[in-house]
């Protein structure tokens, strides 16, 4: 029986179908090259879609791994790719540091957004707090990138004030 890399989990969760990740593939000619993906669903299998202009490829999950975000500095659109909240769409609020026997971890904020292709996303009044391994960097066009740039400013400034 041939040997497999492990497959990532989050990849291939259902509740990411429909989402467009920032990933890195390391497989087929790509090499550490970072890509927009689409998680799809076909007769019951969840697949990886890599598209390119107007040709979509398939990237096996093996050759896939989540573009986590810096803690401290993207506030772009991000998806939760583990654990309970996986498939939710979040933002960054602001981050904390927590240290363990010597080990100092990156926690991030994050509030909840209901994502709204066109228009300004909504909070949805959902936060919780999450390391940056169990998030992925979504992708969101300019024009939505523009809409959403204040969306986060008060919750920000609200965070910064009890620190």
């Amino acid at each position: 029986m041939p040997s497999h890399a492990p497959v990532p989990s989050f990849i291939v969760d259902e509740r990411l179908v429909g989402a467009q990740l920032k990933v890195v593939v390391n497989g087929d000619g790509y090499k550490n090259r970072e890509v927009i993906i689409s998680i799809a669903k076909s007769e019951g299998v969840v697949s990886i879609r890599h598209y390119v202009y107007t040709t979509s490829k398939g990237l096996f999950p093996e050759w896939v791994s989540s573009k986590s975000p810096n803690p401290t500095r993207d506030n772009g659109l991000l998806m939760v790719v583990k654990g309970e909240h996986c498939g939710k769409y979040v933002r960054r609020i602001h981050h904390r540091y927590h240290e363990d026997n010597g080990n100092k971890q990156a926690f991030v904020m994050l509030a909840v957004v209901k994502k709204v292709d066109g228009a300004a996303d909504t909070l949805t009044g959902e936060q919780f707090e999450l390391g940056p391994d169990s998030l992925c960097l979504a992708f969101e066009t300019n024009e939505d990138k523009k809409l959403n740039a204040n969306l986060m400013n008060s919750l920000r400034e609200d965070a910064r004030k009890r620190r």
